[in-house]
């Protein structure tokens, strides 16, 4: 711990941190867990997308407006802010009318921004005359501080920054900017590459979607399957269960004294479709910390943090222990790129423990959400 560690809370206040919810339930729980804003999308009652999936399917959803507009208020009576993530693509025509009863839909709920990953739609947007603030997603595919300006003149007024960048390239656009920035924090960060180049998520291939219900009944990228590994000299088969693809970042709890030094406005929790225990948890987890290091105790917070490490926490789609799945592997958010192009086993000790403990949170998860109240 250095003295830029120790004065901190000096320098520069502690950013929102941003959850992600998919029912009035995780709403509820990400909120008592302390959640500063929180951020979800509503399944389109589109006709013509009925069967349409891109970037996020109708599971990390909320079902209807009418929820919506219960998440909203109880957001608000609780000093909370909802952000809807309306990526939406801008195709054709004949889908604009559909996609701008959605968000008007949306808006009557009372949400307090609009995520918007694509410039057609922010162009449909503007000429709604839509009166709350836009936010640049991080599908813009922003690395850098130029684009920062370019979505700045376009009227977004905050930035979602791309999860390939490091520390020190954040802080850089932080400090060139006119608008906040906001980063991702924790959960399946992207993929190896680009987050909004993929063309292997957005692809219907059969063979893989029947790959993908096999291994844990969900959806699952290609980019996080297990390929077969064959030497190429003699045709040998040298492994046949390697995600050859899959570089994803995971966590950044060592990180935040330095992420909160950049002077981002906001730390997100990727999550959308993951369960409601999953949601509260995380938040929960990097609420603490952040009080630790708002009250400036830097003892306090890499002593929790050593803890962390070996304790099993949710991280879809089961418990894992931190420190075999991220620290060994060098899964940290914004350390320098392709650091874990291979996933390592977890210990045997370690996954027994892991399923025990996965039944007892599932079973607990049923009980307490039976009680959830507004």
């Amino acid at each position: 711990m250095d003295n830029n560690d120790r004065e901190l809370t000096q320098e520069r206040p502690i950013p929102k941190l941003l959850s992600p919810i998919r029912s009035y339930e995780g709403a509820v729980r990400v909120i008592r867990a302390g959640a500063d804003e929180i951020y979800c999308g509503v399944i389109s009652e589109i006709p013509s997308l009925k069967h349409f999936v891109l970037y996020r399917g109708v599971w990390c959803n909320l079902p209807t407006y009418e929820e919506l507009g219960r998440v909203v208020k109880y957001a608000h009576d609780h000093g909370v802010k909802v952000l809807l993530t309306a990526n939406l693509p801008f195709m054709i025509e004949a889908v604009e009318n559909e996609i701008k009863n959605y968000i008007r839909a949306c808006l009557d709920e009372g949400i307090d921004a609009l995520i918007i990953g694509d410039l057609g739609v922010l162009s449909m947007v503007k000429s709604m005359s839509v009166d709350i603030p836009l936010y640049a997603s991080t599908y813009l595919a922003t690395l850098n501080q130029e684009a920062v300006a370019f979505l700045t003149k376009l009227g977004f007024e905050r930035v979602i920054l791309e999860r390939q960048l490091t520390i020190d390239e954040i802080a850089e656009i932080v400090q060139k900017s006119q608008v906040e920035i906001e980063v991702f924090i924790h959960g399946l960060g992207g993929c190896s590459h680009i987050d909004v180049s993929c063309y292997l998520i957005h692809a219907h291939f059969p063979e893989l979607n029947r790959v993908r219900l096999m291994i844990d009944s969900s959806f699952n990228p290609p980019c996080k399957l297990p390929f077969e590994v064959y030497d190429t000299d003699n045709d040998q088969l040298r492994s046949n269960s390697v995600p050859i693809l899959d570089a994803q970042r995971i966590c950044s709890i060592c990180d935040l004294p330095m992420l909160i030094r950049t002077g981002v406005t906001g730390l997100k929790i990727e999550g959308r479709g993951n369960p409601a225990v999953f949601q509260e948890s995380t938040t929960k987890l990097y609420r603490e910390l952040l009080d630790l290091l708002e009250r400036g105790q830097m003892t306090a917070y890499w002593k929790k943090v050593e803890s962390l490490k070996r304790q099993f926490i949710p991280m879809h789609p089961y418990l894992q222990n931190l420190h075999e799945s991220c620290c060994e592997q060098k899964r940290c958010y914004y350390s320098p790129f392709f650091h874990a192009p291979y996933k390592l086993p977890v210990s045997w000790h370690a996954w027994t423990k892991c399923q025990f403990k996965t039944l007892t949170m599932v079973k607990n998860d049923a009980r307490s959400l039976t009680g959830v109240q507004e």
